[in-house]
């Protein structure tokens, strides 16, 4: 295998993702590598994207091996570079120079066509000065000359023995105008240059709403020379490069702090709403903001490297990643072109009107519709989608996460936030649990830790006012010591109490009845005696038990936890969520083997997840979903849909778009196929002229995309009240 070709970039068992270069930006590379595919025993499904460039396979390793798949790829690219298609397939530069029309291009186009219908309409019908339609015509040579791309893709594809929709409307153009009907060929140009353009603008409102999410706005940013800050712009900027960063700057680099600390503002990735430390060695990512202080960042990935930008690059892939229902209505407009040649021969065997037949051809020549039935609406989805911060990567995850009739989720951060909240308190030594919060609180009143914010929240519930220390030393990792009123004050973990001596061996049968329920333990001290011990919980999430609800009412047969967390907390979690079922202290591998399991007996297995431990699972579930996009970058990879602002009712939105996109689909399919069954009844008995069976697609085309277009402005449905009400419970 040639590394310059051909590149793993993802495996896991049954799963393999492939770099493959020579189909970049290449369809035809592409379509031919997945036909490759389609016989191989053992491989269940394979997806080649030539914007990415990339092969994505599911397989069943006992019948073939991944070396088996390689070497398949292998066989199929030589290392010399020449393939099955084109010598050019390589060049990503010439294959640019091939891309399908842009949004600028096609309405362009559409725009030159309609003014060219207008002024043969104003001129035919208004001022009835009829044009010369024949092939040498004015109007013949122009329509020819406009016909030439979509002629030459018909003809490329009949080289290949495939008959498309190109080879269709191209002939049915060549006849028109062969037979003086150049107004009836002018009128396929305009109703095919005005579909595709419909398409184009719905896929960019697509991709513009996820640049919106994801986009780095900054132009200049500031690096380190010579131990000056020097400002560049921001594409300028090199791995290695000292990037130096003040409160309300916008990082446009991935890379680590070298110097310095301030607090980040990473609601963009992760959507947290309280900004987070950073100090030397931490990590930073592009995208989010400095709210207070000055860094200054080794730059690791910058410009279409940073997370943010891959993950942009993976949803904007995804837009060629086809659902079944979209594979269904290319497979119903191949039928309609394939219907429409006989119904034609049909028409003129049993009319012998040569009009009616050409008719009949017309209302056929333009399944556009048919096609734009489901690409359009999914779209739209997505598009819709992302503008409630949630990523999907394709048409397939979209339709399928409606079917999933198993939902399992991790627990810590999916069905958990990651702030934690005191669960226990037990107070020694005659000290009440107001003086030992306080003791606490006054401690850790500057510090941003987690558990700190646990306590201060816990002393605010209380009504608890803290005391001014007058030292402090934050020891990262163990905990803090201060000094108060001159008692000396250590709050921290049992490390902390070691390394001062601290001894709490006489409360060992009270830290194991806190261990049973799985909850972390922070010890306090005063004058080197333990004075009380908090425990700690990550809080359930309040919206949990509405998701569970909504899911068991939407046909969910089966709700599962997944776990890594101890037996005591994640049954106590699950008995509250009504859980069926649950499977606790489990491996990341476990995790996977556990859906696997699950996905027998032809289960639709939707998997929640946050995490790097979830990622396996993820990838092994029909539906993976990563909540929190910022979590971890490998869930993000593995997962097939993911939720940028840490908010688990994206569950509920992504089921309930699926079902409305699957819903208007349907609609669209009977508006596309009706009008042509309707349109080929009129024609077929002389009631449509070639002009009136042009309008036919006019009016069909509209209503899919203005159907469509509606689930551009999709919203989440409110809850039923009987749900609220049972969540809170």
């Amino acid at each position: 295998m040639d590394a310059k070709i051909i590149q793993i970039k993802h495996s896991i068992p049954e799963r393999i993702r492939l770099k493959i270069y020579p189909i970049r930006l290449n369809p035809k590379a592409s379509f031919l590598l997945e036909k490759e595919f389609e016989n191989v025993k053992g491989i269940k499904w394979a997806t080649a994207n030539h914007k990415s460039a990339s092969l994505t396979i599911r397989y069943d390793q006992v019948v073939i091996t991944q070396k088996d798949i390689l070497e398949i790829v292998t066989d199929f690219y030589a290392c010399s570079g020449k393939t099955k298609v084109d010598k050019n397939s390589c060049s990503a530069k010439k294959d640019l120079e091939k891309r399908g029309e842009t949004l600028k291009s096609s309405l362009f186009r559409f725009i030159g066509l309609s003014l060219l219908t207008i002024i043969v309409f104003t001129r035919d019908v208004l001022l009835k000065k009829p044009l010369a339609q024949n092939l040498f015509s004015p109007l013949g040579l122009i329509t020819t000359a406009l016909s030439v791309t979509l002629v030459k893709k018909g003809v490329e594809n009949f080289k290949e023995r495939r008959f498309t929709l190109e080879s269709f409307l191209g002939l049915s153009i060549i006849t028109a105008v062969i037979a003086g009907e150049a107004v009836a060929a002018l009128e396929i140009l305009w109703i095919t240059a005005g579909g595709s353009l419909l398409q184009t603008w719905i896929t960019e409102r697509s991709r513009k709403s996820i640049r919106n999410i994801l986009s780095v706005t900054e132009k200049n940013t500031y690096i380190l020379v010579d131990g000056v800050e020097v400002e560049i712009p921001v594409e300028d900027v090199r791995p290695g490069d000292t990037v130096v960063l003040h409160t309300g700057e916008k990082i446009s680099v991935d890379g680590m702090i070298i110097r310095g600390k301030a607090l980040i503002d990473e609601s963009s990735i992760t959507g947290g709403s309280e900004p987070v430390l950073r100090e030397t060695d931490g990590n930073v990512f592009a995208g989010t903001f400095v709210r207070q202080g000055v860094i200054f960042v080794e730059a690791e990935y910058v410009g279409d490297k940073t997370y943010l930008s891959r993950i942009f690059q993976m949803v904007e892939d995804s837009l060629e990643n086809k659902a079944a229902i979209e594979t269904l209505a290319d497979q119903l407009a191949k039928n309609l072109v394939k219907a429409g040649f006989t119904v034609t021969i049909l028409t003129y065997i049993f009319t012998q009107s040569i009009w009616r037949a050409f008719s009949v051809m017309l209302v056929m020549a333009c399944p556009c519709a048919t096609i734009l039935s489901a690409s359009t609406a999914i779209s739209a989805a997505i598009s819709a989608a992302a503008k409630k911060n949630i990523l999907i990567k394709g048409g397939r995850y979209l339709e399928e996460a409606s079917k999933a009739n198993i939902v399992c989720f991790d627990k810590t951060g999916t069905l958990t936030t990651n702030e934690p909240e005191i669960k226990y308190l037990a107070a020694f030594s005659k000290t009440c649990e107001k003086e030992l919060i306080q003791i606490a609180y006054s401690a850790e009143i500057h510090n941003l830790h987690p558990v700190a914010l646990a306590i201060k929240t816990e002393a605010h519930k209380r009504g608890i006012k803290p005391i001014i220390h007058d030292v402090c030393d934050y020891m990262p990792g163990i905990g803090v010591r201060c000094e108060i009123n001159g008692d000396e004050i250590l709050v921290g973990s049992r490390k902390l109490m070691e390394k001062f001596s601290v001894a709490p061996v006489e409360v060992e049968m009270e830290l194991e009845k806190i261990k049973k329920y799985g909850l972390t333990i922070v010890f306090i001290a005063k004058n080197s005696e333990l004075t009380g011990v908090i425990g700690l919980a990550n809080h359930q999430r309040p919206e949990t038990g509405s998701v569970v609800s909504f899911l068991k009412n939407d046909g969910v047969d089966e709700i599962v936890m997944v776990t890594g967390d101890s037996k005591y907390t994640a049954l106590d979690l699950a008995k509250k969520l009504n859980i069926s079922k649950c499977y606790y202290s489990v491996m990341p591998e476990e995790k996977a083997n556990i859906i696997r399991e699950l996905k027998n007996n032809r289960n639709k297995v939707l998997m929640v997840g946050d995490g790097i431990n979830d990622a396996l699972a993820l990838a092994e579930a029909d539906i993976g979903i990563a909540m929190g996009a910022g979590g971890s970058e490998i869930a993000i990879e593995a997962a097939d849909i993911a939720l940028v602002k840490d908010d688990i009712r994206g569950i509920i939105y992504v089921r309930s778009l699926s079902h409305a996109t699957i819903k208007v689909v349907h609609q669209n399919f009977w508006i596309a196929t009706g009008s042509n069954i309707i349109g080929v009844i009129l024609a077929a008995l002389g009631m449509l002229s070639p002009v009136m069976a042009g309008l036919v697609h006019i009016t069909h085309t509209v209503g899919i995309m203005a159907n469509s277009s509606r689930l551009l402005f999709y919203d989440q449905p409110q809850l039923p009240q009987n749900i609220l009400r049972r969540s809170d419970d």
